[in-house]
């Protein structure tokens, strides 16, 4: 079984490549305006150099948000556009998921204008609903969630950072998600209106 990781939705571009459960390649890069003009180049170099080409994997995981508007797009549409024309399977994990994979964690990442998207996790599974929130209102979740680490955006909530191994928590977290059945109904999961919609 040969799989391919991308996220695309936050702060990182990833890009992965597994057999089984081993990873033979793994890209995770800061820099998220790099996502539209480098996920496929990436993704191309993985496969040429593990001499393999798309018609050889198995299965695509990807996440479908919250995130950058843009940045949540462009691995959906690489997926998508691969299930059409391939026989790949398409799985998708929440990106707040992603951050904290089986830890048992509340995940914040920046939806800007002041706000965060939380979730919290427990046994990889989510213990409340994904939500946007004020970021000065995320010390509630501190106080209803003792003991429970935090990860992803850390900073902007005033606490410690640490990296996270995204490719690795989402193809571990991809073995209990079942197959997109229906790939023209896949959309992001944006949480929030998005900006770019009010104006149309």
């Amino acid at each position: 079984m040969k799989t391919i990781i991308m996220d695309t939705s936050n702060e990182y571009l990833v890009v992965a490549l597994y057999e089984n459960d081993i990873c033979l390649q793994k890209i995770q890069e800061l820099g998220n305006k790099k996502q539209s003009e480098f996920a496929i180049m990436y993704l191309q170099r993985i496969l040429q150099e593990s001499n393999l080409t798309m018609l050889d994997i198995d299965q695509m995981v990807i996440t479908n948000g919250p995130g950058s508007y843009t940045g949540v797009r462009v691995a959906m549409t690489i997926a998508k556009t691969l299930a059409v024309t391939t026989n790949i399977r398409i799985k998708v994990v929440s990106s707040l998921m992603a951050y904290a994979g089986a830890k048992k964690a509340i995940s914040v990442l920046d939806a800007r204008s002041k706000k965060v998207y939380v979730g919290v996790y427990e046994n990889n599974k989510p213990v409340i609903e994904e939500q946007l929130v004020d970021i000065v209102d995320f010390e509630n979740y501190i106080s209803m969630y003792s003991g429970f680490e935090i990860v992803g955006n850390g900073g902007i909530v005033n606490r410690e950072t640490h990296k996270v191994d995204l490719a690795e928590n989402i193809f571990q977290l991809s073995k209990g998600i079942d197959v997109v059945k229906n790939i023209d109904a896949l959309v992001p999961h944006y949480i929030k209106k998005v900006e770019a919609k009010k104006l149309c």
